[in-house]
């Protein structure tokens, strides 16, 4: 009995010791596999990461341009919500060098000081009626706010655009209510990420006035590589023309009373290799408006009748590291422009033409970064007074030159610096103008 007991004993403890080898070996192997696992793991999260932060998709938003609108502003249409909110801020620093081109001395010395500005916040607002009905909303404050009284520096809160967007199919949407006018480059994408100089181009400023909005109906639509708009707008008020200014003066906002019209088109191309060419077209008529509403006078009170004609082409290329940005246009007034001058005291050049080419190259490009750093040049021409008819031609022609960096640690922020210098003509009245900006600018 006592050999049996024995037997089974050495028997158990053989056995015992036979499973916890196996189960030391197995634990191992189970360690080792889960290592491997949460190597893989990490990898995989670290690969997703960079995806999501390389990626242009955020909460289920995508940052992309809709009808060539900036990426903020084109948030409704890409959100899975009903209700979009995007929007885009810019805060600018500029330091003018020996201004000397204002009336008096105190204001040139005013001119000459340091200026800090929130230069506009503007929120957008969009709403999604069903898969084919959109509303889209900008609400700009430029300059600080609204102004309050006469002795704050404050300057406007306005609706800069408002419709509804049918989307009735990918080739063909209408497009209603306060709209950008689409012409250029600038004017349907104004967002600070979308140019690298701290200003807009002086070309898309005065003579293409961005921002230019208006009331209108547009149709819109994409076709395999081609992108287009067409459609009709109201006209500016010719009573706003000054000189030097071409028709910047003249546009409305919201509330119109008025019957002038224009037709407006433009269209773009897709071409391979990161290269788009466009342009863009605008035929109307404008009068000269006594009343900007029911018993409130303008002040003028010609019966002049003003066509207006307008032309631009441009390009871009974004590939390899460059991002280039060209465009020339081309500005005409016909009718009674004569009588329009004598009207209002000004000499209102009937042609204007304007080129400009902007180069910028990514410096971290090389190095694979997801921070981009622009080395930044840009040079524009303007010939306010085509035609020779004003005093001083020469002080409406001048060449602009700037250069400066362009920091993106984000796609959504930039950080911008630089140095621009005009050029007035030789027989010019005005003295040249040297400045230099900084500024920081951001979309939401």
């Amino acid at each position: 009995m006592k050999k049996i007991v024995l037997s089974l004993a050495v028997c158990a403890s053989l056995s015992m010791a036979a499973t916890n080898e196996e189960l030391y070996q197995e634990i191992q192997t189970l360690k080792k596999e889960m290592n491997e696992m949460k190597t893989s793991q990490e990898e995989q999260n670290e690969a997703i990461l960079e995806e999501v932060a390389n990626s242009q998709y955020e909460n289920g938003t995508k940052y992309e341009s809709f009808s060539s609108m900036g990426q903020a502003a084109s948030k409704v249409y890409y959100s899975d919500s009903f209700v979009s909110i995007g929007g885009y801020g810019e805060y600018k620093y500029k330091k003018y060098s020996g201004f000397k081109n204002y009336g008096s001395d105190s204001a040139n010395d005013t001119r000459n000081k340091s200026e800090f500005n929130i230069v506009r916040f503007v929120p957008y607002i969009g709403f999604k009626f069903n898969d084919w009905i959109v509303m889209n909303t900008e609400i700009e404050f430029e300059d600080g706010g609204a102004r309050s009284d006469n002795t704050k520096n404050y300057k406007y809160a306005i609706v800069e655009f408002s419709y509804l967007d049918f989307l009735i199919d990918t080739s063909f949407a209408l497009r209603v209510g306060h709209v950008l006018v689409p012409f250029g480059l600038v004017n349907l994408n104004h967002e600070p990420v979308a140019y690298l100089t701290t200003d807009r181009p002086m070309v898309e400023t005065i003579i293409i006035p961005s921002t230019w909005h208006t009331n209108g109906l547009l149709s819109h639509g994409k076709i395999d590589a081609f992108e287009y708009y067409a459609g009709l707008i109201t006209s500016p008020d010719g009573g706003g023309f000054i000189e030097g200014r071409f028709i910047q003066q003249g546009r409305l906002g919201a509330r119109q009373f008025t019957d002038d019209i224009s037709f407006v088109a433009r269209g773009t191309y897709d071409l391979s290799g990161g290269l788009n060419i466009g342009g863009s077209f605008m035929y109307g008529v404008s009068s000269v408006l006594t009343q900007t509403k029911p018993g409130n006078p303008t002040g003028h009170n010609s019966n002049a009748d003003i066509t207006i004609t307008m032309a631009e082409a441009h390009i871009t290329y974004k590939n390899h590291g460059f991002d280039v940005q060209a465009l020339a246009t081309y500005g005409g007034l016909g009718g009674d422009v004569e009588q329009l001058s004598q009207d209002i005291s000004q000499t209102i050049s009937d042609s204007v033409n304007g080129q400009y080419v902007t180069v910028g190259y990514d410096i971290l490009n090389s190095f694979n970064f997801s921070h981009k750093l622009y080395a930044v040049g840009e040079v524009e021409r303007l010939d306010m007074d085509a035609s020779s008819q004003t005093k001083y031609v020469d002080n409406n022609r001048f060449y602009e030159y700037t250069a400066g960096l362009a920091y993106f640690p984000d796609p959504k922020v930039v950080i911008k610096a630089d140095y621009k210098t005009r050029d007035y003509g030789s027989k010019a009245t005005l003295a040249d103008e040297n400045s230099f900006t900084a500024s920081a600018g951001f979309i939401f």
